[in-house]
């Protein structure tokens, strides 16, 4: 019966430094030939999952397309290949006999008489009729030279023409059924404010009391003024009457600017109480309040200088009051 070596037995102690150098290397081998292995077999999962497809083109002179799917471990080329017969580059009239020859060539049973191509090459036959129709459309649309040229020469002079444009009369709603003239009322009546316009851009109409309330009538607004002998001076923004030739200037005793439109209206309303005929101007500062108007800057000094303005301070709003043109 034969005993058992112990560990520690002079048979293990005869293993070398070699042997064990030997057995580690090839173990380190087999473990690098795994993982290359594991890795390999990884790529090849990765690579099954992407497909590469390659299309060729169709050319206008193909008609219909045979698909061939090649399939690989890496990838799947589609092959389209076209057959012999050829496509027309012009649109095809759809008649019976048309219709029988694609459906014998073809084998399909049109769903209406009207479809005459097989699926595929109506796919195709759009985008072969499409560049066809442009190039024609193209082709016949006329030119914008030509167009002019076929404009008769009547035409062209007319569009030269530009119409007149007559001046716009509005009748004043206030002073409709005013059949006589009434000065105190049409001062009355008159507009308290005009806008910015007004600082630049006037009509002044020297007349008597018939046609005073006719230009008055006429627009919405206006100022009034009398300046003696049966004459009266008309101020508007647009020249209802030109038969009269209005002046574009006026001259006027105008103050500083005032903020609050509520202090422009009682200054102009309290002035008016006094006989004085009294405006305001709309500007980017305020209001400024206007006095009288005046055909030169004579008459509109002498009224400046024959004023009490310690008095009229009372009643309105006078600081910086001066003589001052409007219009052009």
């Amino acid at each position: 019966m034969k005993r058992r070596a112990p560990i520690g037995s002079r048979k293990w102690r005869e293993v070398s430094d070699f042997d064990l150098k030997v057995l580690s290397s090839i173990i380190i081998i087999l473990s690098l030939a795994t993982v290359t292995l594991v890795i390999y077999a990884f790529y090849l999962k990765i690579q099954k999952s992407q497909v590469d497809v390659v299309i060729r083109e169709i050319t206008p002179e193909q008609s219909t397309v045979v698909q061939k799917t090649m399939k690989s471990a890496t990838e799947t080329v589609i092959i389209m290949q076209q057959t012999e017969e050829k496509i027309p580059t012009e649109p095809i009239e759809s008649t019976p006999e048309t219709q029988k020859t694609l459906q014998e060539s073809h084998e399909i049973k049109p769903k209406t008489p009207e479809s005459t191509l097989s699926s595929e090459t109506d796919s195709a036959k759009p985008l072969l009729l499409t560049q066809t129709e442009k190039t024609q459309n193209v082709q016949n649309e006329p030119t914008t030279t030509q167009i002019e040229q076929t404009k008769p020469e009547n035409l062209k002079e007319e569009s030269k023409e530009e119409p007149k444009e007559e001046p716009k009369k509005e009748e004043n709603k206030y002073l409709k059924e005013l059949t006589k003239f009434d000065y105190n009322l049409l001062v009355s009546r008159m507009a308290e404010n005009l806008p910015p316009s007004a600082k630049s851009s006037i009509y002044l109409y020297t007349v008597d009391g018939e046609n005073a309330l006719k230009i008055a009538k006429s627009t919405q607004n206006y100022i009034i003024d009398q300046i003696g002998g049966g004459k009266y001076l008309v101020l508007t923004l647009s020249n209802v009457t030109p038969e009269l030739n209005p002046s574009g200037s006026v001259y006027t005793v105008m103050t500083e600017p005032v903020k609050e439109s509520k202090e422009a209206f009682k200054s102009v309303v309290n002035f008016r109480t006094l006989g004085i005929s009294s405006f305001s101007i709309s500007t980017s500062n305020g209001y400024v309040i206007c006095l009288g108007l005046f055909t030169s800057e004579s008459k509109a000094k002498n009224f400046y200088y024959s004023q009490d303005w310690v008095e009229l301070t009372k009643y309105g709003h006078t600081k910086g009051a001066k003589v001052a043109k409007i219009g052009n």
